[in-house]
């Protein structure tokens, strides 16, 4: 235990790594739980991959001369507030099935962009786009840890002030305006904090693995958890072992942590299912017979006959 704490101290990627692992976790733990109860699981992906067509604008803009001062990082963040506001605005009416068809649309629509301009970018940038979609928890650099950081730090504090609204909200959005709530003002807001926690998230580590620590923690967690604080707690344990896990098998075999987490994220949804399923079939045991009490019935009127006679 000595020998591997001595080895992370003096293993700078390594420490970024395991910060970056954390501080997803957390991204997961709040941003993740409150979208899986709002229906919009799929607004992770659609976010993460708008990211890919404001970074590709961004470089566009940086290469033509058009906006040198554009950053790609800016255009993935305004990409990324765009979904969110279309997405908010479909779901106005507290459909879950509107929103999902807009970040549907949105979610081509960055992609198409981004494979537009992708022509028009030298190759050599066009790593930087596909970044946005790989990503490696090895290859996290300082400033990727200080914005996450910096994210998180505001997604926690908004989240923490605004918990139980957002939990109206993403249950009950129409009876949540009808007890006079401003609903609308916190549905805006939890999703434009989820897509800027979501697009960082998806610069430090990739599109692929965001997709799969925000939703499979959290879709399994839902599964098997009634209170909030324990999905929760659980969504955060299960995201940062999968990351922790896959950080350390990335050192055993030649392998992405990424994708062992990503795997392994999405293995919790599977076993939480089945662990769902076993417990109704031992509920459907225990519950008593219904033949029992027609077969006394049928006693008792034929009791009941047999006394009239």
């Amino acid at each position: 235990m000595i020998d591997i704490i001595t080895f992370i101290l003096q293993t700078p990627f390594l420490q970024r790594a395991i910060i970056g692992a954390i501080l997803i976790a957390a991204v997961a733990a709040t941003s993740g739980t409150f979208l899986v109860y709002r229906g919009l699981s799929f607004m992770t992906s659609g976010v993460a991959h708008a990211a890919l067509g404001g970074a590709a604008l961004g470089l566009f803009l940086e290469d033509s001369g058009i906006a040198p001062w554009f950053d790609p990082v800016l255009g993935a963040l305004l990409f990324a507030v765009l979904v969110a506001i279309i997405t908010g605005y479909a779901g106005e009416s507290g459909m879950a099935e509107k929103m999902e068809v807009a970040v549907g649309v949105s979610f081509a629509l960055s992609m198409s962009l981004a494979v537009f301009l992708m022509y028009y970018i030298p190759p050599a940038d066009t790593l930087i786009i596909w970044g946005y979609l790989v990503g490696d928890l090895l290859l996290l650099t300082t400033s990727n840890i200080v914005t996450l950081g910096l994210v998180t730090l505001v997604l926690l504090i908004v989240s923490i002030i605004f918990g139980k609204e957002f939990i109206y909200v993403s249950v009950d959005m129409e009876g949540s305006m009808a007890h006079g709530m401003n609903a609308r003002a916190y549905h805006y807001l939890m999703l434009i904090t989820a897509a800027l926690a979501i697009t960082l998230a998806t610069k430090a580590v990739g599109a692929i693995l965001v997709y799969a620590i925000l939703v499979a923690p959290a879709a399994a967690s839902n599964e098997l958890l009634k209170s909030v604080r324990a999905v929760v707690i659980s969504v955060f344990v299960i995201a940062l072992g999968t990351e922790l896990v896959g950080i350390a098998t990335s050192f055993v075999i030649r392998v992405s942590p990424s994708a062992v987490a990503g795997v392994l994220a999405a293995l919790s949804y599977v076993v939480a299912l089945t662990i769902k399923r076993r417990r109704m079939m031992v509920d459907e045991d225990t519950i008593p017979d219904a033949e029992p009490p027609l077969v006394g019935q049928t006693i008792r009127e034929s009791q009941h006959d047999h006394h009239d006679h």
